[in-house]
């Protein structure tokens, strides 16, 4: 089985050992089932482009097709406000 090294806070440390002790069983364990029910409820699918993502959301409000047509029906749209 492959080693790997973790570094805790002297905190992190105590609580583990604790759950180690109550459980009756190695620190090591405790990481590996911990990792697990990490793992197993992460999202799947997270690899994709933005558009993948959010592409459910095209069209879903209306109004111009092209927002340089507001320039047109808002007077000063788009201007510095500075004097």
């Amino acid at each position: 089985m492959p080693t790997v090294t973790v570094k805790l806070s002297t905190t992190e440390h105590a609580r583990l050992k604790a759950a180690a002790a109550r459980r009756r069983t190695s620190k090591s364990a405790v990481l590996r089932e911990a990792f697990a029910r990490q793992t197993a409820t992460a999202p799947t699918g997270t690899t994709g482009t933005l558009w993948d993502k959010i592409g459910h959301l095209a069209g879903a409000i209306d109004g111009p097709g092209n927002l340089s047509t507001l320039s047109k029906t808002l007077p000063g749209y788009g201007r510095s406000r500075r004097p």
